[in-house]
């Protein structure tokens, strides 16, 4: 408590004011919670080397604001403004991802197409051998499935169980229903300052409050990580460390432990979304953060749909066993069990990852280069990260440039982007673009031939950048 007060007394006014004062900002930000109680008067009097009566005061104002409730014998207990929690948004951030204008270019979303390699499974797949399976109504998923998925963590470096694998409808099932199991209203969730948006809207449709992490380059600010859990007391974190959406970052080895360390050290469970890990045109292992000592706190959401194919819908949570068996019934009341043909056909990619990922950066690397080159070429006064793997380039906008306008300036264009905005919690003028680079070739050089018209005939407005 002594922490979090700070210099509470360096104000002007009586210290009981000044104390009640910043004791209800505590309140209000949600750094102290409906339910927490707070230091008995005479204990928390003498850290603050006040009298009784000062804290008694602060307490009682607290007490007539609705602030706390005070019950002689009980102690001071927060009661908050709203019991019921952050109420539930009814906003969604990422909304605008999916709403294209049909006569544009489509460059909002990073969803690849299917791999030759899956169309031709998908024609020569024999139902006949698993008649049985495709009755197998089992929430959890197919049990091969669960071996073959629990073989490929334990190959990549990770020894898991098949008890440890949930089958999903894709990994934004997992981070569902990992929301749904371990979030409540009122609790605050960490992640990183610009992320997935469906991971936003999960932990805000929640009734719970999303708070951001700052990034740098390689991603994750440590520090910033640690400072976070010790104000807001997280129920979860849950990050994209390895080739992150929307910025590309890779975050390095030290880093992926320390976040490891922290969820050890504080008992917070730390979700890990490797959609894209192991899309890397270096071919890098890149170690998972449960690969480190997480104390059982680590979770990884997983997904055939970025390597293989989008439409698939296959995903998989890997944590505790406990944690996956208290899903069951979560992923049974979302959607019963995941579609057996999806399973079937997850059966044969799954046997056969390593050769659908050399596929998929073989199709991806000549996309990057049309991208890159049409930054370099038409656009070269904007900056970029080096592109070492994933899905999207992070490009950043000279200072003077407004990324929302911008956005709209484009779509007038014939070509459909998204700004920083719609990856970030706050509702703010970011200065990046995320150019995802898979659409077809042809649609990719024509889209990037209009953002480039689009550029040179945009009137700049200042902004502010809100990162990095």
């Amino acid at each position: 408590m002594i922490q979090l007060l700070g210099q509470w007394s360096s104000g002007n006014g009586p210290l009981y004011r000044q104390l009640a004062g910043r004791l209800g900002g505590l309140i209000d930000d949600g750094t102290l919670r409906v339910g927490d109680r707070l230091p008995p008067e005479r204990s928390l009097a003498d850290a603050l080397s006040v009298s009784r009566g000062t804290v008694v005061r602060a307490y009682e104002e607290l007490a007539a604001a609705g602030s706390v409730t005070r019950v002689q014998g009980s102690g001071t207990t927060v009661h908050g403004h709203d019991l019921g929690g952050r109420p539930v948004s009814d906003r969604f951030v990422g909304e605008r991802l999916w709403a294209p204008d049909l006569a544009s270019v489509d460059l909002l979303k990073a969803i690849p197409s299917m791999l030759p390699g899956v169309a031709e499974l998908v024609s020569s797949i024999d139902l006949a051998p698993h008649v049985g399976d495709l009755d197998d109504a089992e929430p959890l998923g197919w049990w091969r499935l669960r071996e073959l998925i629990a073989d490929l963590h334990t190959r990549q470096g990770l020894a898991t169980s098949p008890h440890q694998i949930l089958v999903t409808c894709g990994a934004q099932q997992a981070i569902s229903l990992t929301i749904a199991v371990m979030v409540r209203p009122g609790d605050v969730v960490l992640g990183e300052d610009d992320t997935w948006p469906g991971l936003i809207d999960s932990v805000r449709h929640a009734g719970a409050r999303f708070e951001p992490v700052r990034l740098d380059r390689d991603g994750l600010i440590i520090e910033d990580l640690a400072a976070k859990i010790d104000r807001f007391r997280p129920c979860l974190m849950a990050f994209n460390p390895q080739h992150q959406n929307p910025t590309g970052s890779r975050l390095p080895a030290d880093r992926v432990q320390a976040v490891a360390e922290l969820a050890r050290r504080h008992r917070v469970p730390v979700l890990e979304d490797r959609v894209a890990a192991d899309l890397g045109f270096d071919r890098r292992h890149l170690a998972a953060i449960d690969e480190y000592d997480t104390g059982g706190y680590g979770m990884v959401a997983g997904s055939l749909c970025k390597v293989a194919w989008p439409g698939l819908r296959l995903g998989w949570l890997r944590a505790d066993a406990q944690i996956i068996n208290r899903m069951r019934s979560h992923k049974a009341v979302a959607d019963m069990f995941t579609p057996a043909l999806s399973q079937l056909l997850g059966l044969q990619i799954v046997e056969r990852y390593e050769e659908f990922v050399d596929a998929r950066l073989e199709q991806l690397r000549p996309s990057v280069d049309l991208v890159v080159d049409a930054l370099d070429s038409d656009l070269p006064d904007w900056s970029y990260p080096s592109v070492r793997g994933g899905l999207s380039v992070w490009a950043t906008l000279p200072h003077d440039a407004s990324a929302t306008a911008f956005v709209q300036h484009a779509t007038r264009h014939g070509v459909s982007i998204a700004s920083g905005r719609e990856f970030c919690p706050n509702d703010v003028d970011c200065p990046n673009i995320r150019l995802p680079f898979t659409a077809a070739p042809e649609l990719l050089a024509e889209g990037m031939r209009r953002l480039g018209e689009a550029w040179r005939t945009f009137d700049r407005a200042p902004v502010e950048a809100c990162m990095i």
